[in-house]
């Protein structure tokens, strides 16, 4: 592997040190401006390259996918070419399909999944990375992607992290209050949290080997690093720019999911792509478990800012709107699927979003979340217009994942999504609302 950067330190963090005038943005790009150029080099095959010269051919359920059109046709076959542009099914004669037409790319018999033992590279966009973590300096995290061990380490630069979780909490509510911590949280300073519970706060430095090194008041602290649970970075110091123009969000089978362009095909079994993050990329085929396209027919609802957000409590209790999230703070996950993107709620409340009457279709999967356990009793019903076009029977926590019919946005002003009492009250109607997208 090759890596250069071009970066000024993450220093001079601490308030007093930095112009009064300065914004948060102008705070974070003076941190860290960085180029990122990486070559990952497998067997002598180079990303970005051209198409490396190859003895064997993978099987072809290696890339055996099913792609889901803007008309809403599912093509299935060999995936025989990826580029920006065109995605190709072969062999013989080939189908060619623009990607801005394409909705997801999806590889046969592959489930991403994030392993409870899996560490947790929290990026500033909302995103994961499953990516043991082998160093940190004031530039940029080193480490190894746990999809293939066999990789060279990648580096993402620091000012696109918002945190990084190095022992899972076994209890999924610890796991979603550190996630809070990391994506929502306001501290205008490092927090290191131990594996006992306490918390340090002051000014990351580095972690080198066995060792993390935080500043405060008291001067350098050198903690051990394998009694460190999580490292929570200031949020006021991260970048996290909205995706624009083409793309796609590339999920991995280690539970990676990240936002990235220029993906292509090279050879018959790497992926080369460049995250938004910076740098570029090289994957084997074998671990990616899907594409889901960005900037074309396809505009994900959790991409959206709704018009407006409903809440009526069965009690007391308030349940804010989660993106890409279970309402809880945890993964989309239902029976067993994780999904990367949704939107996570609770019963009785109604998302509204604002239409500018340029889509045709509306689709998701819905399903209570497998965090209640079996639990949950909740009614899913879309409204277009105001009107209700659509009412689910009532969903358990061990019901199946439903997929609606795509509904009819033609000429629609406005969509809502509204999730009803069932059975229970609103006993853990931890409602998801999973691939939630509108097609043009």
């Amino acid at each position: 592997m090759t890596c250069v950067f071009i970066a000024r330190a993450r220093s001079g963090r601490t308030q007093g040190s930095l112009p009064k005038s300065a914004s948060a943005r102008q705070i974070s790009v003076w941190r860290c401006v960085g180029v990122m150029v990486c070559s990952l080099v497998w067997g002598g095959c180079i990303a970005g390259g051209p198409a490396p010269v190859c003895a064997d051919d993978p099987p072809d359920d290696v890339r055996q996918v099913q792609v889901t059109d803007a008309q809403g046709q599912i093509h299935r076959g060999a995936l025989s070419e990826l580029s920006p542009t065109q995605v190709g099914l072969g062999p013989g004669d080939p189908r060619r399909l623009a990607t801005r037409n394409l909705i997801m790319l999806k590889f046969a018999g592959r489930q991403m999944h994030l392993a409870a033992e899996s560490p947790i590279v929290v990026l500033a966009t909302g995103e994961f990375l499953a990516l043991q973590t082998e160093a940190i300096s004031d530039a940029a995290l080193t480490g190894q992607l746990i999809c293939d061990p066999e990789l060279p380490a990648v580096s993402v630069p620091l000012e696109a992290i918002r945190g990084v979780v190095f022992d899972r909490p076994a209890n999924s509510q610890s796991l979603s209050r550190l996630l809070e911590l990391m994506l929502v949280g306001t501290e205008s300073h490092d927090t290191v949290i131990l594996r006992n519970g306490d918390r340090l706060e002051g000014e990351f430095v580095e972690l080198q080997g066995a060792e993390l090194t935080l500043k405060s008041a008291a001067g350098l602290a050198k903690i051990r690093s394998d009694g460190v649970q999580a490292l929570a970075l200031n949020p006021t110091l991260s970048v996290a720019e909205p995706f624009r123009g083409e793309g796609a969000l590339v999920t991995l089978v280690d539970g990676s999911r990240f936002r990235a362009r220029q993906l292509r095909l090279v050879g018959p079994d790497q992926l080369t792509c460049e995250p938004q993050f910076g740098g570029r990329w090289s994957l084997p085929l074998s671990a990616v478990d899907a594409i889901r396209f960005l900037g074309g027919a396809a505009t994900w609802l959790s991409d959206l800012e709704p018009a407006r957000y409903e809440f009526e409590p069965f009690l007391q209790l308030e349940w804010p709107l989660q993106r890409n999230r279970s309402v809880a703070g945890g993964f989309l996950q239902v029976r067993g699927v994780e999904y990367a993107l949704g939107l996570g709620v609770h019963s009785r409340s109604t998302v509204t979003y604002a239409l500018p009457g340029k889509y045709r279709r509306f689709q998701a999967t819905l399903g209570i979340d497998d965090i209640t356990a079996g639990k949950g009793n909740a009614v899913y019903e879309v409204l277009v217009d105001g009107k209700r076009v659509f009412q689910s029977p009532a969903l358990t926590g061990t019901s199946p994942a439903l997929v609606i019919d795509p509904i009819d946005l033609t000429g629609a002003k406005t969509l809502s999504l509204r999730v009803d009492f069932g059975g229970d009250a609103d006993m853990l109607d931890h409602a998801n609302w999973c691939d939630a997208v509108l097609v043009r």
